[in-house]
C-alpha cells in the first residue's frame, strides 16, 4: 500500500512497520517483569524464556516483515483511483449545529454508554465492596452490545457526515466511536 501510493523510502517504511509495536510492547513488558522480579512474584518470566522470545523475533518476525516489505514494493502496481479528483479542494457547505463534530461525540458516546450503564452500577458496586460480581457471562454479552452499538453509532454519523459533503471524516470517525 505503501508503494501504491507514492512512498520511495520503503526501507524505512518496513522498519517502522515492524518496530512500531514491538518496541513500546517490550519497553512496557520488560518494566513490569522487572518489577515481578524485585517483588519476587512467580509471574515474571525467567531469563532464558526472554531471550528466547527475542530470538525468534530477531529470527522469525523481524525477516519475515523485510520479506513482505520486499514482495509489496515488488508486486505493487500503480495506484489506479476510482474517480478522478481535482487538485482544489471543495468548499465544505455550513452545516446547522446538530450536526457539529461536538453533537457527533456527544450522541457517539451517550448511546454506547446508556448501553452498558446499569452494569456499570454493578461493577462499582463489587470494586467498592458492597456486593461480589458473579455474572461474568452477562459482562460479556454486554460488551459484545458495546462494541455493536459503538461501531453501528459510528458508521452512522459517518454516512451523516459524508452526506452532508464534508470530505474530512477519517479522524472524526474514529474520535466519534471513541
Amino acid at each position: 500500500m505503501y508503494k501504491k501510493m507514492g512512498g520511495e523510502s520503503w526501507v524505512w517504511n518496513i522498519n517502522l512497520t515492524s518496530c512500531l509495536f514491538s518496541f513500546p510492547f517490550f519497553l512496557i513488558w520488560s518494566v513490569i517483569n522487572t518489577m515481578s522480579w524485585m517483588q519476587g512474584t512467580t509471574q515474571a518470566l525467567p531469563w532464558g524464556t526472554i531471550v528466547l522470545l527475542m530470538t525468534l523475533w530477531v529470527l522469525v518476525g523481524y525477516p519475515l516483515t523485510v520479506i513482505g516489505g520486499i514482495f509489496g514494493k515488488n508486486y505493487a502496481n500503480g495506484f489506479d483511483a476510482p474517480c478522478r479528483t481535482k487538485n482544489i479542494s471543495r468548499e465544505i457547505p455550513d452545516v446547522p449545529w446538530y450536526r457539529s463534530a461536538g453533537v457527533h461525540c456527544l450522541v457517539a458516546g451517550f448511546l454506547p454508554f446508556s448501553a452498558i450503564s446499569v452494569e456499570l452500577y454493578y461493577i462499582f458496586a463489587t470494586l467498592w465492596g458492597r456486593e461480589q460480581y458473579t455474572l461474568y457471562g452477562i459482562l460479556f454479552l454486554v460488551y459484545v452490545i458495546l462494541l455493536s452499538v459503538t461501531a453501528c453509532i459510528s458508521v452512522a454519523l459517518t454516512y451523516f457526515q459524508l452526506s452532508a459533503e464534508d470530505y474530512r471524516w477519517w479522524w472524526r470517525s474514529i474520535f466519534s466511536a471513541g
